[in-house]
């Protein structure tokens, strides 16, 4: 999850803080210093305006991040309702004892995987200890690796039945979709977001607004940007045909 709203910089000249200095150690960012060190009243809207393009994409994000919220808001309180810290999917194993994992961090399908991972090791560790009879009754060795084998399937239905039970019961009250919402709000954020990095500025005030959003939405204490959003950043310093060049390549 990403970015919401901190404080907006003093009015009048922006500090260059530590992240600010080392993003326009690049080349192609000296357009940003001079943005960044400009007053905003120094550049007349009406002599360079900011294309309407560039602000769907930032009215897109703040769209985007407040779906965000309110999918957060939905999730919360059923996880907490329904999804106790010490809440676990058990999944009992035919060679004795059972697996299990925490439901409460976890999305479900990620626990349906590591418990298909933990069950698998479980049943390599159970086939190695079969060499030694292999060596000394190769039928009965045979025999017991073709249960092994039986009983690791069985275990492993067994797996998908709980998940698809664990997976009804979330939906009976509403978590599955409350889920599965905050996932889908939280991807076209990120995604909102990345739009705004790689838009190409055409004028210096399309260059301030940019910086000066995405120094307010895209730092501090609830994230900062991602790798793939710094990549847009820089590829939009270029001109187009040269981002596609490299793109490409």
């Amino acid at each position: 999850m990403s970015n919401v709203h901190v404080p907006a910089a003093a009015e009048g000249m922006p500090t260059l803080n530590r992240r600010t200095a080392l993003a326009v150690t690049s080349a192609g960012f000296v357009s940003a210093i001079t943005v960044l060190s400009t007053p905003a009243k120094a550049v007349p809207v009406e002599a360079t305006p900011v294309s309407t393009e560039l602000l769907a994409l930032i009215d897109a994000k703040h769209a985007a991040y407040a779906r965000f919220e309110e999918a957060i808001e939905r999730a919360t309180p059923l996880e907490e309702e329904y999804l106790p810290k010490t809440a676990e999917l058990y999944v009992p194993l035919s060679i004795g004892g059972g697996q299990s994992h925490s439901l409460r961090y976890s999305e479900l399908e990620r626990v349906e995987d590591d418990l298909r991972d933990d069950i698998k090791r479980r049943y390599r560790e159970q086939a190695q200890k079969l060499i030694a009879l292999h060596k000394v009754a190769p039928d009965l060795g045979k025999q017991s690796a073709a249960a092994l084998r039986k009983a690791e399937q069985a275990d492993l239905r067994t797996l998908k039945r709980i998940v698809k039970q664990e997976r009804a019961r979330r939906s009976a009250v509403g978590l599955e979709q409350a889920i599965n919402e905050r996932n889908e709000a939280s991807d076209a954020e990120r995604s909102a977001l990345n739009a705004v990095c790689a838009y190409r500025c055409t004028t210096m005030e399309e260059h301030r607004v940019k910086a000066e959003f995405l120094k307010e939405f895209a730092t501090g204490k609830y994230g900062d940007l991602q790798p793939e959003d710094v990549d847009a950043l820089l590829w939009s310093f270029l001109p187009s045909d040269v981002a596609e060049e490299g793109g490409a390549a």
